[in-house]
């Protein structure tokens, strides 16, 4: 079961052994990862994520290491799925920060909405 994703459009660093791109991380959760990138990857392949979120207290840099699950090509090159490999502990509770802070934003959006 995965856990609960949010939609984002953060810069994203892919890293892999042929050289690296910068693309956009499209979702986000505490196990996977959407990236819209002008370049493919085949599914199976190991790519570094390197990206910035805010968390709780600071904006941290994470550099996680993930294996692409899903591939499909769109108007914008190739989005790719992400599975997190060997995820830290402290990785998972900033994405989960970033989680709620993505949540809340939501709420206070649905909450400023007029009702007729």
């Amino acid at each position: 079961m995965d856990s609960i994703s949010v939609k984002t459009d953060r810069t994203v660093t892919l890293i892999g052994k042929n050289g690296q791109v910068a693309a956009v991380l499209a979702d986000l959760s505490i196990e996977n990862a959407g990236v819209q990138s002008p370049r493919g990857a085949r599914v199976g392949t190991e790519l570094e994520l390197v990206f910035e979120i805010p968390t709780s207290e600071y904006f941290r840099t994470l550099k996680i290491l993930g294996k692409v699950t899903h591939r499909h090509n769109n108007d914008k090159g190739a989005y790719l799925k992400l599975h997190f490999q060997n995820i830290t502990p402290i990785q998972r509770q900033y994405i989960l920060e970033f989680i709620e802070y993505k949540q809340r934003l939501a709420q206070m959006s649905q909450k400023r909405q007029p009702r007729f």
